[in-house]
């Protein structure tokens, strides 16, 4: 794997960990406790995306461009929610 995949690998989990955070206050914020919430499915993907990052579905820059769209995405729509 070209190192830096790995570097981008690095720097996702950590930014992919601060949007699961912000996901969570969002969903204490707003009392949700039903796991079947869209906000709850929402956190799940996100965290199942975060988990599979060290994997081998991710090892080209081609995925690293996927990451990168997903979290922009993400970002923008969390950050929407927080308003």
């Amino acid at each position: 794997m070209d190192y830096e995949v790995t570097e981008y690998k690095e720097i996702f989990r950590e930014v992919f960990a601060g949007l699961l955070a912000d996901i969570d206050r969002e969903i204490e914020k707003r009392g949700i406790s039903d796991q079947a919430h869209p906000l709850y499915v929402f956190q799940s993907k996100i965290n199942m995306i975060w988990g599979e990052i060290l994997s081998e579905k991710y090892s080209t820059m081609e995925d690293m461009l996927k990451l990168k769209g997903i979290f922009e995405f993400s970002q923008d729509y969390v950050r929407g929610l927080a308003q």
